[in-house]
């Protein structure tokens, strides 16, 4: 699946240009939901795949699978006004690629080159999304391992976005990248505010990985 961001989309690092290359070890799903900044593909109503989306200039191309059963291809062109889910991961240095497209919501891909970049780029959906969460986060290595997250839904709201942040600051990283006082300092809580909301989480993570029908 391929996107072709607009020409005119500037990015925050000069040498992000035509023959740039640099490797990028993570690989981040975030569902973005009800938001002004949703991708013009939203909004089919039933929930898709995308085959193939490009963004070109001011126009979102995107191609969909009429159904598993059905081999029809929909093609859809929409001209796009003001930012997008797409364009704002794009401004970031990162190549957004659609994964589902439901209603209101997408789930978009994308590899950051670091996790300062995804927190600016899952700061900046936040100004203009209703909901942005981090469904997955896939960090690369030389050994080849590959980590995954567990699912995150029976969690509140407050309690799922403070895991995000503390997943994309590196808290859970060994050896970690920021420690518990600069984490609680970031997401601007206070140090027991923080320790409820991790202690509450993290109970029920652990809970869902070890209940009978897990």
């Amino acid at each position: 699946m391929n996107h072709q961001s607009s020409p005119g989309v500037d990015t925050v690092d000069e040498d992000e240009r035509p023959g740039f290359d640099s490797r990028r070890p993570l690989t981040a799903v975030l569902v973005v939901e009800g938001a002004d900044c949703i991708c013009p593909a939203a909004g089919a109503g039933d929930d898709t795949s995308p085959i193939d989306h490009h963004l070109i200039d001011n126009t979102c191309h995107v191609t969909t699978c009429a159904s598993t059963e059905d081999a029809t291809v929909h093609y859809r062109r929409t001209t796009t006004h003001g930012e997008c889910v797409c364009r704002i991961v794009a401004s970031h240095g990162c190549n957004p690629s659609l994964q589902a497209i439901s209603g209101r919501s997408v789930v978009v891909r994308t590899n950051p080159p670091d996790r300062e970049t995804l927190r600016d780029v899952v700061m900046d959906l936040r100004e203009s999304a209703g909901s942005v969460h981090l469904k997955q986060l896939v960090k690369g290595g030389s050994d080849e391992r590959r980590s995954e997250l567990v699912d995150l839904e029976n969690l509140t709201d407050i309690e799922r976005e403070t895991i995000d942040w503390a997943i994309i600051a590196g808290y859970y990283d060994r050896p970690r990248t920021v420690e518990f006082e600069e984490l609680a300092d970031e997401i601007g809580i206070s140090k027991s505010a923080l320790s409820k909301r991790l202690s509450s989480a993290e109970a029920k993570v652990m809970q869902d990985l070890f209940s009978d029908g897990a």
